[in-house]
């Protein structure tokens, strides 16, 4: 051979076929064996298409094509575990006709020679596609869709694995290229590192992209220098500064601009990395940006450089005011209304809590211990696993809680605490995992209660003497009154003389008075003590209509008449006692009106209550009289009619046991009053 000839490593034939070879894909030369077309400054040329480019890759490989005089050459990548085949470069030969591309998208187990061939690191030269069909191999009769003569199956090789192929058809000299592969070897070569140059540079590209996009501020300097080497646009764009104004920056304007992260002091008190949580950078209009910088000390090449990279904490920081705001004004609410506050983590048992609450327990905040448990102990002990177990019975449905109980503070004895709160977190069997509340102290306030309750009772045992003597005194006044009007009634059978007759009506006129006052006054004493009544539901219609029967030679005898506008059933919740009512709200009627009248009685629907009205046609009362009509003892004066000034203050208390109203206002159909109670519907 030649001294120019190239040599390639020892062939080996997979076939038996001579139209089928294989030859080692060997990148490693020797210039004793095999020719090399290329003079140095062609080689210099085609060196220089190394750009990291596609149009460079296409131009490589359209040297191949000429190389190899082809119609068409391409270049595959294998993707996947299934290896199938993409097309990624192709260059045709001007004006050849270009067929089905077979490999694209295609998994390689369909070509099992061309396969197993290029995985094992070899280079396929077919001849004579024809001739060598009559194999069986399925690789030859797919390629007769798109090959007419030869065929050329290069792998590319990175770290021992092969990722790719090259494709070369219909070459019209494949025989003289597997004879001498030199020149197919070093443009194969050169393909691979284009690749790879390009792969590296959209990397790096993509990179750079990321990080210019970033919304963190990233710059590298040199720690000596210091000199900014490189920026990002988020940086500049938000500073207002340039990159080559970064670049040109000298120390001072540096430091003024993103401060001194890169000092000796802080690699050597920190190491190779440090975090500060509070900086800030300056923009070009002198603008103050609140910061977090990530710093990181690089040594390379015996250099030393300074990584940084700053997040913009403008939002965080105003979240933070916001936040230490309304702590403040929880605080100062909290501080109004003595409240004490805590938080409870149930797995760690701390008990986080403010001043407040320490001071109800009779400790300074720094002296109280920070476990629920010891709070706990201070519970009294009767009420203790109570409390325990509400805080740890609550559920995500009903999350809220209050209880009161009694604490032991440090020096002060037992308080009395009102503790309010929620349960804020709960596990995944929803057991509270987290429990925050408030706490009142209200020792005085159960001390006033228990006052109150010492005073109640007293009020109840002077309730009870009152209706004792009450009962006495009616007794005792009854007795003497019921027999003036025994002896006065039979006096008055035996006398005949007319003045002592008159002196005898008299004492007994008077008698009845007296006992319908004790008896009223007995009524009305019974009635205050009273704080409720059995009640019962019934139709106050049929209850009006008894007593105006009760009533009728009352009526009658001032030739009166009742006049009743309901109809219907009026179902109400009532005592018996109400008759009472009905009762007095006519009889006075009766008294305050002339002879010849009429007594209107209705009953109006007031949505869920029933308004009885009772309208005479007397005298009426002065709209100044009206308010204190229902007071004890209070008459709108009238003369000739006899009374205790009890009636209406009885009516008053009446309703009010029956959760009801009375008033009196004008009779709207003209002269009188008309007096009315509001009871509530059955």
């Amino acid at each position: 051979m030649s001294k120019h000839h190239i040599p390639v490593n020892d062939r080996i034939r997979l076939s038996k076929d001579p139209a089928i070879s294989e030859s080692s894909a060997s990148m490693v030369p020797d210039r004793s064996l095999c020719s090399f077309r290329y003079d140095p400054s062609e080689i210099m040329s085609i060196l220089s298409l190394l750009s990291g480019t596609g149009e460079g890759i296409e131009e490589i490989l359209g040297h191949i094509g000429k190389l190899t005089e082809c119609t068409r050459c391409s270049v595959y990548e294998l993707q996947g575990t299934s290896k199938v085949a993409k097309r990624k470069y192709h260059w045709a030969k001007k004006g050849s006709y270009i067929g089905t591309d077979v490999f694209h998208n295609s998994q390689m187990k369909k070509f099992p020679l061309i396969f197993s061939t290029i995985n094992n690191k070899r280079t396929l030269y077919i001849k004579d596609i024809l001739a060598s069909v009559d194999q069986a191999v399925p690789d030859l009769k797919i390629l007769q869709m798109q090959v007419k003569t030869s065929f050329i199956a290069i792998p590319l090789i990175s770290e021992g694995n092969v990722f790719g192929f090259i494709t070369v058809e219909d070459s019209k000299v494949t025989g003289s290229l597997e004879e001498e592969p030199g020149d197919l070897i070093f443009l194969s070569e050169l393909l691979r590192l284009a690749l790879f140059q390009k792969t590296f540079i959209d990397e790096l590209s993509l990179f750079k992209d990321l990080v210019n996009r970033s919304n963190d501020y990233i710059l590298v300097i040199d720690r000596n220098s210091p000199k900014v080497l490189d920026v990002n646009e988020t940086l500049c764009v938000h500073t207002g500064y340039s990159r080559a104004e970064f670049m040109a920056m000298d120390k001072d304007i540096l430091i003024e601009t993103v401060g001194d992260f890169w000092k000796e002091t802080f690699f050597e008190a920190c190491g190779d990395r440090y975090l500060d949580v509070d900086s800030s950078f300056r923009t070009k209009n002198g603008k103050k940006i609140p910061v977090e910088i990530n710093v990181t000390f690089v040594i390379h090449d015996e250099s030393e450089y300074v990584l940084a990279v700053a997040r913009d904490i403008t939002e965080r920081k105003e979240r933070e005011i916001m936040l230490q705001k309304t702590r403040d004004r929880v605080e100062l609410a909290l501080n109004g209304a003595n409240l004490g506050m805590w938080d409870w983590d149930v797995g760690t048992d701390e008990l986080v809590f403010n001043v407040r609450w320490a001071e109800m327990l009779g400790c300074k905040a720094s002296d109280l211990s920070p476990k629920f448990t010891i709070f706990a102990g201070m519970i009294h002990e009767q009420e203790r696993d109570r409390v325990i177990s509400t805080f740890r019975n609550i559920r995500p449905p009903s999350p809220f809680f209050e209880e009161e109980f009694r604490v032991n503070a440090v020096g002060h004895g037992y308080k009395w605490l009102l503790v309010r709160g929620k349960a804020t977190e709960f596990d995944s069997e929803n057991n509270p995992c987290r429990i925050t509340g408030t706490a009142m102290d209200i020792t005085q306030r159960k001390q006033f209660e228990e006052h109150l309750r010492q005073y109640a009772d007293k009020l109840q045992r002077s309730n009870e003497m009152k209706e004792l003597f009450t009962d006495i005194l009616r007794h005792d006044l009854l007795n003497p009154a019921g027999a003036i009007k025994g002896f006065t009634e039979i006096l008055l059978e035996t006398e005949n003389n007319e003045q002592k007759r008159s002196i005898l009506e008299k004492i007994q006129k008077s008698d009845e008075k007296l006992i319908d006052m004790i008896d009223t006054a007995s009524k009305f004493a019974k009635l205050e003590s009273q704080d409720d009544l059995q009640l019962s539901v019934m139709d106050i219609g049929e209850l009006i209509y008894n007593v105006v029967e009760n009533l009728r030679p009352m009526i009658e005898k001032k030739k009166m008449s009742v006049i009743r506008y309901y109809s219907g059933v009026h179902s109400s919740a009532v005592n018996p006692i109400i008759e009472e009512v009905f009762a007095n709200f006519i009889t006075n009627a009766v008294k305050y009106s002339s002879e010849n009248t009429s007594i209107s009685i209705d009953i109006f629907d007031e949505g869920n209550m029933w308004k009885v009205a009772v309208s005479d046609q007397g005298e009426g009362i002065s709209n100044a009289d009206k308010p204190y009509v229902f007071d004890r003892f209070k008459r709108v004066t009238k003369k000739g009619v006899k009374g205790s000034g009890l009636g209406l203050a009885i009516v008053k208390r009446i309703a009010e046991l029956h959760n009801g109203e009375v008033g009196v206002e004008d009779n709207p159909e003209g002269k009188g009053s008309r007096f009315w109670i509001r009871l509530n519907k059955a």
